[in-house]
């Protein structure tokens, strides 16, 4: 064999060789891939898996049927299931205010500007109607809405809606879900103000679900009427189309006085 024929053979020994040893990494590597994605599908099947469990355990209560013959809190409109506020004669706008208890945008209404809004109730330059909703309930694990909502209502019996309602806000949970137990809707009629006989009359009222179809006829009020959302205010009088109200009017004192000054000069 000359040498220029083992050089040629040995090259050819060395091609061989690598090309195998690259085989064997191809196959190496394809098998360790194939073995990621198994972990990744089987992980995700166990998460998955994991939080329709949960959800199936802790399934919330059926909620409650609109029913037209239901017991109204004293005083709630018959025709809107609102709750009124304040003595304004009905010469001056309506200010409709759509509210879920769990909603985040609504608690932090409440907290800039909810005196400000009751205060031109109290003035008599807006009769205040506050209509609650739940559907925030929908995308949750629980029906806190509904259950504050219902609270709400044996409040307004006591003579305590104000009170009752931005107790409720000011004790909103941090994170949107998290809800209220029984024990804290209780607790909130006594930081409301709600206290001896008055307090027994409340509790009961509570632990019953005196209101439960009120609270659902003001939900089902609010999906035939395509609010969009919440918070959002209406203003309303008579002979004049309503006026929607946006976050950031009603969350603004000035632009709130200014939005009933336009919509009373139409």
């Amino acid at each position: 064999m000359t040498n220029k024929t083992s050089q040629k053979t040995t090259r050819e020994k060395a091609a061989a060789a690598k090309a195998e040893a690259d085989a064997r990494q191809r196959r190496v590597d394809n098998r360790n891939r194939l073995l990621g994605v198994v972990v990744i599908v089987a992980l995700v099947a166990l998460i998955f898996g994991g939080v329709w469990y949960s959800k199936k355990g802790n399934a919330p209560t059926a909620a409650p049927t609109a029913d037209a013959n239901a017991t109204l809190p004293t005083g709630v409109d018959k025709t809107t299931y609102g709750v009124p506020y304040g003595n304004a004669p009905t010469t001056v706008p309506q200010l409709q205010l759509w509210e879920d208890f769990q909603c985040p945008i609504c608690g932090e209404l409440e907290k800039a500007n909810g005196t400000g809004i009751t205060g031109l109730a109290d003035a008599g330059k807006i009769r205040l109607l506050w209509r609650p909703t739940t559907f925030i309930d929908d995308n949750q694990n629980n029906q806190s809405s509904q259950q504050a909502a219902q609270a709400w209502g044996c409040a307004i019996d006591a003579g305590k809606a104000k009170e009752y309602h931005s107790t409720v806000f000011a004790n909103q949970p941090a994170t949107e879900g998290t809800g209220w137990t029984q024990a804290q809707l209780l607790d909130f009629g006594t930081k409301a103000g709600i206290t001896g006989a008055a307090y027994d009359t409340f509790k009961s009222c509570v632990d019953a679900n005196t209101y439960a179809s009120w609270v659902a006829n003001s939900r089902q009020a609010f999906d035939q009427t395509a609010v969009p959302g919440t918070p959002t205010g209406y203003l309303v009088m008579a002979g004049k189309s309503n006026k929607e109200l946006d976050y950031n009017t009603l969350h603004d004192p000035a632009a709130l006085q200014a939005a009933i000054t336009a919509f009373e000069g139409t």
